[in-house]
């Protein structure tokens, strides 16, 4: 029996099946897509999220949902959006021995919950540990090093997962902080496109550098008050992860921005982009969380404001830029 499964064959679910397969005869990568299945058996590529990237020979694709469960350690890789309705899908077939690891970075919009907490409604007996951090899906799918975080609140089960999807160019480093690591991975998306309108509006690098700053401010000052620990956000799922999407049009979130940044309006950015941009949905929890734990998030809120109710993007940097002054941290 395989002991690793991928649910959810997008870009990065791929890349992640190509790490795991890298150390293992088989491991499977579950899809809904019957036709995408047969692609990645018989031409071991998924030329919608991967292009030419040649997957490894031991990628085993499958449309059915208990055959993926036959693992007993699934990575859960669905957009973030779409958890609680695959979860209550595998539910069936949950065993005792099934740990969940978390790979999607998003909140729910509808109930601000993090992913861990609707695995905690539907599985509540599952154990579920985070994996987060600066990783680019086509770069991963190609071999390129990286590192990445790995939160788990249990030592001896974050070792062995560590073990399970640790390959030689692949590095994850162990937290117990699963609330902030998640709040960094998820947060960090609104932050980008924050980023990507200041690239289309070609307010300069200095500009960016100062949206990453304060927005990684924001974005720990709400991970802490959630019960997350500051250091966290000085990780890989922090730093790192913000250094990489707010900094380049390879990141959907910050290719969302730059569009928006250059005039496109948000329904046609969102239909031209490649995949799924979180932070569209995640800037509306956002605002949710930062009103519930009474944390200032201008630049998420304004960041929402601009998506969702229809602010300019001259305003909006009017808005930024007539803030009160104030300290720093």
């Amino acid at each position: 029996m395989n002991n690793t499964s991928i649910i959810g064959a997008g870009a990065w679910g791929s890349a992640l099946a190509q790490v795991i397969a890298a150390h293992e005869e088989e491991m499977t990568l579950w899809t809904r897509n019957p036709a995408l299945a047969d692609e990645i058996n018989t031409t071991h590529k998924n030329k919608a999220y991967l292009g030419d990237t040649q997957l490894s020979n031991h990628i085993n694709a499958t449309s059915v949902l208990e055959i993926a469960l036959e693992s007993s350690i699934l990575l859960m890789v669905t957009p973030a959006q779409s958890i609680r309705a695959v979860l209550n899908d595998m539910k069936p077939f949950i065993r005792a021995d099934h740990t969940l690891v978390l790979c999607s970075k998003g909140i729910e919009t509808e109930t601000g919950h993090l992913m861990s907490d609707v695995v905690a409604e539907i599985l509540p007996d599952t154990p579920c540990a985070i994996l987060s951090g600066p990783n680019f899906a086509h770069e991963i799918a190609a071999g390129k090093p990286a590192g990445t975080t790995l939160a788990c609140t249990d030592k001896d089960l974050a070792i062995t997962l560590q073990n399970a999807i640790a390959s030689a160019y692949f590095r994850p480093y162990i937290s117990n902080d699963i609330i902030g690591t998640q709040i960094a991975g998820a947060l960090k998306n609104v932050i980008a496109i924050a980023c990507g309108m200041a690239h289309g509006m070609n307010m300069g690098e200095s500009a960016r550098a100062s949206l990453v700053t304060r927005g990684l401010v924001e974005i720990a000052r709400l991970g802490v008050a959630m019960g997350g620990h500051q250091e966290t956000f000085l990780g890989l799922c922090g730093v790192g992860d913000m250094m990489l999407t707010c900094s380049s049009e390879k990141s959907r979130n910050f290719a969302l921005g730059y569009a928006l940044g250059k005039g496109t309006d948000v329904d046609s950015a969102l239909n031209s982009s490649k995949g799924i941009a979180e932070g569209f949905y995640t800037a509306k929890a956002a605002v949710k969380l930062a009103n519930k734990y009474n944390v200032e998030m201008p630049i998420s809120m304004t960041v929402h404001k601009c998506l969702n109710e229809s602010l300019s993007l001259d305003l909006a940097l009017q808005e930024m830029l007539s803030r009160p002054l104030g300290e720093e941290l």
